[in-house]
């Protein structure tokens, strides 16, 4: 069976095949590991059999198995596995746990071990596991295809690329020294130098080779005459060694470029320059690896692309609340053309090149009458940074990039992306980890009473058989539905909003204020502004704000004409209007306030001063705001009430 969700159109989509004897406990196991990770969808199978043959009809993210099956056992089903997919995430989900099983198991290469347990909190560990291994999986594919991209590039360089061990064996060639011997890069990787050289020419290359090894200092070798046979032209090669770390081992290397300068000794500066390139987009690979800050990506982009490829005027955008916002200006840039503007997805050429996902290249911009101002600028590289926003790079003269420019610069780029990607998995999932700790937390505490009450109550209906006490078990009851409720929506609220639009304040208001017992509550809108915001989440915002002035206000009241000393309850009036300098809105009321000692402790989760209220309210109230990026602070309002200031907000024109 397939589990409930389609995982159609779900951001990061994790599609996983648990195989278990059980159906029962599979049909349960999928349940909740659907429950726990809106990504996941379950399929199952009974046995390995089955198993093998879903894996044959369509793709999956991971595979979770149980162990004591009958026919083919965990391990079997393993190798099954492994001989289609090496990669695949295998976790063992079992219950027959012993350290004999957990050794097979590692040996014949699963994922992960869980043991399974009583109760369904495991279920939440599992989906966690589950998580972790396919991000681990796709962390792993993205380096790969960057690799691949890179070893693109490589063989795409018109000079003999090498990489030769201390020993003396080339552990990696490019395409155009395989192509100078006349055989494979196949067949000259893992070949010694007296093979590919001959026996003159490989004692010449060790002696430079071990120069380098031990002074740990790059060299720029003597004219070298070269012929990939006896009967082949002779060219002459001018070679430059370096230190370089191929692989995480401890085997010392060189990387070596040879240029063939009998015809194309005017490439010489081109060659330095690409070897300088090389190495330091190693280094920068490695900054961005190191560190979990989205501005010191951007930045450290910027100062590549400045001190490696001597591109001074680059501009780095992120991709936040609808708009692609500048993060990195280069000093060359805002000398030149002051502070660039921010764009909507399909705005300008960032915005179209963040949207199609597609990089574009420019050799002259002069002719493009699309308002931008450009300064001088000719050429132009527009380039996407995955789903997180756009690279662009500019230069005076007209044709200054070409393919090898861009390849190069895109590799740096699918680095940052990785590792962008990365933050923001941890984020959600650090996130996530946090909210269900507090809905834990507060189901657990803020039910308990209710749930007493209620059971308390069924037990004197059955012990005396007055039917009255069901009315408390009732009211217990409708009591634990609406923390249910408010618990839920606070777990909600916290998820990234939906697309900005422009939304009315007034239209807005009036239509929440329709949606709330506002009981003899009085509304007064004072302003005529639009912002861009998420409706539906906004509309929640001011309808706990409008419920929590009707439950908690109450207005000083009127004099009776009785007696001056005697006040009437007329009810709140609540404002709704406009912060000054544009900072923002406010919602306000003329009740007795909130003292100031107070104030901050009104949105933590469950706090409450009313007999009947939840105290979700405003926690709920100040989560919308920060999932759109805005502030809330309560301060006196004018008539001595409480006031709301809603902060951070884009205003729509």
């Amino acid at each position: 069976m397939v589990g409930g969700k389609v995982s159609n159109g779900v951001a990061g989509a994790i599609r996983v095949l648990h195989v278990d004897d059980d159906p029962g406990l599979a049909d349960l196991a999928a349940e909740f590991l659907e429950r726990a990770d809106d990504r996941i969808t379950v399929e199952t199978a009974t046995d390995a059999e089955e198993g093998c043959a879903r894996l044959d009809e369509r793709r999956f993210d991971c595979v979770v198995s149980d162990y004591d099956m009958p026919g083919r056992n965990g391990i079997d089903f393993l190798e099954d596995v492994r001989e289609r997919d090496p990669n695949l995430p295998f976790i063992l989900f079992t219950g027959k746990g012993s350290e004999e099983i957990a050794s097979e198991a590692i040996s014949a290469g699963v994922t992960d071990y869980l043991q399974k347990e009583t109760g369904t909190d495991q279920y939440a560990v599992l989906a966690n596991r589950v998580a972790n291994a396919v991000e681990h999986d796709r962390s792993r594919r993205r380096v790969e295809r960057s690799e691949r991209r890179l070893r693109e590039i490589i063989d795409a360089l018109p000079h003999l690329l090498y990489v030769v061990t201390e020993d003396g064996t080339y552990s990696m060639a490019n395409e155009s020294l395989a192509r100078f011997h006349d055989t494979t890069v196949e067949e000259i990787e893992g070949a010694r130098l007296e093979a590919v050289l001959g026996s003159d020419g490989a004692a010449w290359f060790r002696e430079h080779l071990q120069t380098v090894l031990e002074t740990g200092e790059p060299k720029q070798l003597p004219a070298m005459p070269l012929s990939a046979s006896d009967d082949d032209d002779v060219h002459v090669f001018e070679t430059r060694l370096f230190p370089y770390t191929f692989s995480e081992t401890d085997t010392r290397t060189v990387l070596g470029i040879a240029v063939d300068v009998t015809e194309r000794k005017e490439r010489e500066e081109r060659l330095n320059a690409l070897v300088e390139r090389f190495e330091s987009l190693q280094v920068a690979a490695r900054k961005l690896v190191r560190t979990d800050d989205r501005e010191e990506i951007a930045r450290i982009l910027a100062e590549t692309l400045d001190e490696v490829f001597e591109y001074p005027h680059t501009v780095v955008r992120y991709y936040d609340d609808g708009l692609l916002r500048p993060v990195v200006i280069t000093e060359a840039v805002r000398e030149e053309m002051g502070e660039r503007p921010a764009y909507r997805v399909g705005e300008g050429l960032p915005g179209e090149v963040f949207e199609t996902g597609e990089p574009r290249r420019f050799d002259d911009l002069s002719d493009r009458d699309d308002g931008i101002d450009r300064g001088g600028h000719r050429s132009a590289m527009y380039l996407p940074i995955g789903s997180h926003g756009t690279l662009t790079v500019g230069e005076a003269e007209s044709g200054a990039f070409d393919e090898s420019d861009q390849g190069l610069v895109e590799t740096l780029l699918h680095h940052a992306e990785a590792v962008l990607d990365q933050l923001d998995q941890q984020a959600a999932l650090e996130c996530q980890n946090e909210r269900l700790e507090e809905v834990i937390s507060l189901v657990s505490h803020d039910l308990r009473n209710p749930l007493n009450v209620a059971a308390g109550s069924l037990e004197l209906v059955v012990e005396t058989g007055d039917l009255e006490h069901l009315d408390t078990a009732a009211q217990a009851h409708e009591r634990m539905r609406e923390l249910i409720e408010d618990v839920l929506a606070l777990a909600r609220e916290g998820d990234p909003v939906g697309e900005h639009e422009p939304v009315s304040i007034p239209a807005v208001v009036e239509a929440c204020w329709r949606n709330v017992d506002t009981a003899e509550a009085t509304l007064r809108v004072e302003t005529e502004r639009a912002i861009r915001a998420d409706r539906s989440r906004l509309r929640h915002l001011l309808e706990n704000l409008f419920r929590n002035a009707a439950e908690h206000g109450s207005a000083g009241g009127q004099p009776s004409a009785d007696d001056a000393s005697e006040r009437v309850d007329t009810g709140v009036t609540v404002t709704v209007g406009d912060l000054e300098d544009d900072a923002g809105f406010y919602v306000a009321d003329d009740g007795p306030g909130i003292p100031p000692d107070e104030r901050e402790r009104v949105f933590e989760s469950g706090y409450s001063t009313a007999t009947r209220g939840t105290g979700f309210g405003l926690a709920i109230v100040r989560r919308i705001a920060a999932a759109h990026g805005w502030e809330v602070a309560v301060t006196d309002s004018e008539a001595g009430g409480a006031r709301f200031e809603i902060t951070g907000v884009e205003f729509a024109e």
